[in-house]
Parts: C-alpha cells; sequence; structure tokens
C-alpha cells in the first residue's frame, strides 16, 4: 500500500473503523465496570479500570493497525 494512493472514500472508511472501535472498547469497558461494580458494591473503582482497560486496548488495536497498513512515516 505504499506508493498507492488512497481514495478519500477508503481513507474515510478506515479512519471510521478505528473510530467506532476506539469508541466501543471504551464504551463496552463502561458498561462492564459499571455492571460488576453494581454486582460487587465496589463503585467506581471497576468503572474506572475497565474505561483504561479499553483505552489501552484501543491504542493497542490503533498502533498495530496502522503498522499493518503501513501508515506510519518512518524515514529509513
Amino acid at each position: 500500500m505504499k506508493d498507492r494512493p488512497i481514495s478519500i472514500i477508503k481513507a474515510m472508511a478506515f479512519g471510521t473503523s478505528l473510530a467506532t472501535t476506539l469508541g466501543g472498547l471504551v464504551v463496552g469497558g463502561f458498561f462492564l465496570g459499571k455492571f460488576l461494580d453494581g454486582r460487587f458494591g465496589t463503585y467506581p473503582l471497576l468503572t474506572l479500570i475497565f474505561i483504561i482497560a479499553g483505552l489501552v486496548l484501543g491504542g493497542i488495536y490503533l498502533v498495530f493497525t496502522l503498522r499493518k497498513f503501513d501508515i506510519f512515516d518512518e524515514k529509513k
């Protein structure tokens, strides 16, 4: 994918996919943490832990995806 130009539609689809995945992980972490906090009575501890875990997993996903598609501009 290095020497081929990316069309606007493909770039928008790629960006939308990354954004919804990151958002889904954070929101999923929120609801899972809130549910578990209700079960164990630890509010807001597990909610915060799972939100942060969602952010970390989203960041890791973002880095791996960008490296897979060779988006990083590394000068060699």
